[in-house]
């Protein structure tokens, strides 16, 4: 009999763990998905200011917030810049995230090395790389 004390006692500790694990993932998974809602949220809202789709900056981070199954919780205009954070329930516990979105600063505007740019003449896409010694990089004007 003490053979089947431990068996039950190992079985009991494999499923108690497994369901920490579970429990762990769910809330993990159910955090991107706020987060991912509150991503989307704050783009909408940002280009609802910007002028690239009609309508009410907050209304519509709360539409495509409420699509992701997300409610908005707060929302902040900035110019063109959105904050917004929005909350999802996992059960009984809360689960809440912000993001903010909008055109970048002045000084992000610099085009990263290997970047396409576009400039606004007539010439199109202009690659920037950056010279090194081998004979593949180039540099396209």
């Amino acid at each position: 009999m003490p053979g089947t004390a431990t068996a039950v006692g190992l079985v009991a500790a494999a499923t108690t763990l497994t369901v920490a694990l579970c429990a762990v993932s769910a809330a993990a998974v159910h955090g991107q998905k706020v987060a991912s809602a509150a991503d989307a949220a704050a783009l909408a809202a940002a280009d609802a200011a910007s002028g690239a789709v009609a309508g009410v900056p907050c209304e519509r981070a709360g539409e495509v917030a409420a699509a992701a199954g997300a409610a908005v919780v707060a929302c902040d205009l900035d110019g063109l810049v959105a904050t917004v954070t929005v909350s999802a329930p996992l059960g009984v516990l809360p689960a809440s995230a912000t993001a903010r979105a909008g055109p970048p600063a002045p000084y992000l505007r610099a085009a990263p090395r290997n970047s396409c740019v576009w400039c606004a003449s007539e010439k199109g896409p202009q690659w920037h790389t950056e010279k090194s010694s081998s004979s593949s990089s180039r540099r396209r004007r």
